[in-house]
């Protein structure tokens, strides 16, 4: 609350209680004084007169002093009050302004609002469409590798017809292994897009599985005169994982390094336990990644572009999916790498059991032709598939 109204009256309150004051006091002075120079004998009256002519000088003198300040104070309040006049009008323009960015600044919430919210939902429709379309063509692609085998198994042909089938039948297989690849990424983007994909956690040996996966992808390697060495500082490593997720992991880091990997080099998975952590490391001595492409290596339809590279088809999604693939587990994937030295990609998983106490059984046939199944779909863009 100000305080300044209340101070200026009590101002003139007390200036207005002075003057009054004074010329009371003044007024009865000269009375009194007119009087007893009435009263006095003539030789005295002179002096008498001369003291009443003083008290009504300094009494018009006084009347002159507070007239003086009242008509400053008077001066300088209505001055005040021009000053505050313009300072409320200043404060009431600034209120106005303000009110009118405020609205402006809504307005441009409000369609920012709507353009995100459309966005989401073309965002969300290209999705689904996405999904249906590689729904649609994964079931004929399967139909297409169904005839395949049966055609292999079911009608055998003489020599020379075989080898020129064989060579058909390769070229349909490696192809449509290819299309699959590409639909169950799709498939995948979609999935993480729409927060449908899920984990399927069992307890398994993390290291047996590592190992089972790299053990079955040697004759790939080998093809291309690489040579992949598997290390472990622990021969068992119990934790809840997603099998087909980490498979497709492990296989596409395997294939990625193959890609990038020139003839004569090395690839080497190493798999340790740290502290409650898992580590899984994939290194290989390639062409490596330069240092202002590895923050974007991870994110999606973003590939490495220089010369060495320009040879290597990609649709640029499989790091991106190895990353929400990770996550999915509460884990981290990172990436060490000099040009011309190779790549190391490193994964840490917390280690933790199922509830459920459900175990993965890595011993029966039907996970052995999984990865070979996955082997096959991963690596399809490198090499000729058998019938």
């Amino acid at each position: 609350m100000n305080s300044k109204p209340y101070f200026g009256m009590y101002t003139r309150i007390i200036i207005y209680l002075m003057f009054a004051h004074l010329i009371i006091a003044g007024i009865s002075f000269i009375s009194f004084m007119y009087r007893l120079t009435s009263q006095t004998p003539a030789d005295s009256c002179a002096l008498l007169d001369l003291l009443l002519y003083q008290t009504i000088f300094l009494l018009m003198m006084e009347v002159l002093i507070i007239a003086a300040i009242m008509s400053v104070m008077v001066y300088a309040n209505r001055k005040s009050g021009n000053l505050t006049s313009q300072h409320t009008a200043d404060i009431e323009n600034l209120i106005t302004q303000h009110q009118r960015e405020l609205e402006e600044k809504n307005e441009i919430i409000q369609n920012l609002t709507s353009l995100y919210e459309k966005t989401i939902r073309s965002s969300s429709q290209k999705s689904e469409f996405f999904y249906n379309v590689s729904h649609e063509l994964k079931t004929p692609l399967s139909v297409i590798l169904g005839a395949i085998q049966l055609i292999s198994q079911k009608y055998p042909l003489d020599e020379k017809d075989r080898r020129k089938s064989t060579r058909h039948l390769i070229t349909i297989k490696q192809n449509c292994y290819r299309l699959l690849r590409l639909i169950n990424n799709i498939l995948d983007i979609s999935r993480i897009d729409s927060g449908y994909i899920k984990t399927n956690l069992v307890n398994c040996n993390i290291v047996y599985l590592v190992e089972d996966i790299t053990s079955s992808v040697i004759p790939y390697v080998e093809q291309k005169g690489l040579s992949l060495e598997f290390d472990t500082l622990d021969e068992e490593i119990i934790t809840a994982v997603d099998v087909d997720k980490i498979e497709r992991i492990i296989l596409n880091l395997l294939s990625n390094a193959v890609k990038f990997t020139n003839p004569g080099g090395k690839i080497f998975v190493k798999v340790a336990k740290k502290f409650n952590n898992v580590i899984i490391k994939v290194k290989d001595t390639g062409i490596g990644i330069p240092k202002n492409m590895q923050a974007a290596i991870f994110e999606r339809y973003r590939q490495v572009q220089n010369d060495l590279t320009s040879e290597i088809d990609g649709s640029g999604i499989g790091l991106s999916i190895v990353k929400s693939f990770v996550s999915l587990h509460n884990g981290v994937i990172k990436v060490k790498s000099k040009e011309n030295k190779g790549s190391e990609f490193i994964i840490s998983l917390p280690i933790h059991l199922c509830e459920e106490n459900q175990w993965h059984d890595s011993n029966c046939q039907n996970s052995q032709s999984k990865i070979i199944e996955a082997i096959n779909i991963e690596f399809s863009d490198i090499y000729s598939i058998a019938p």
